[in-house]
């Protein structure tokens, strides 16, 4: 990733360049496989092999009220920036984490 590459604002956050980076586009699931888990299968098998090191995605912070959002920040993602890749579009929320989470901490609930 790097900083005003493919729409990408300046200044990145601290810590977000220099680190391979593959974009997650969309995952979208219809209504009755909703709340069944299933987007986080697809998700984690998505990047269960990737080589990159983190993984972006771009999400309307108004989709579903806030919960697309929400769910995402669930799965580890953190804002970190705001961005309209288009005039008609309307602002996303560039959201980051690393494709592999940690191993929780023995004795730690997770």
């Amino acid at each position: 990733m790097t900083a005003g590459g493919a729409g990408w604002p300046r200044p990145l956050p601290e810590g977000t360049t220099g680190r391979t980076t593959v974009a997650l586009k969309e995952i979208m699931m219809r209504v009755p496989w909703r709340g069944t888990g299933t987007a986080r299968r697809i998700h984690d098998e998505l990047l269960a092999h990737r080589p990159e090191k983190q993984v972006s995605l771009l999400v309307n912070p108004r989709s579903g009220d806030g919960k697309v959002k929400a769910l995402y920040e669930r799965w580890g993602y953190r804002e970190i920036s705001v961005q309209r890749p288009s005039a008609d579009g309307p602002v996303l929320t560039a959201m980051l984490r690393a494709v592999r989470k940690p191993a929780p901490a023995p004795g730690s609930a997770e």
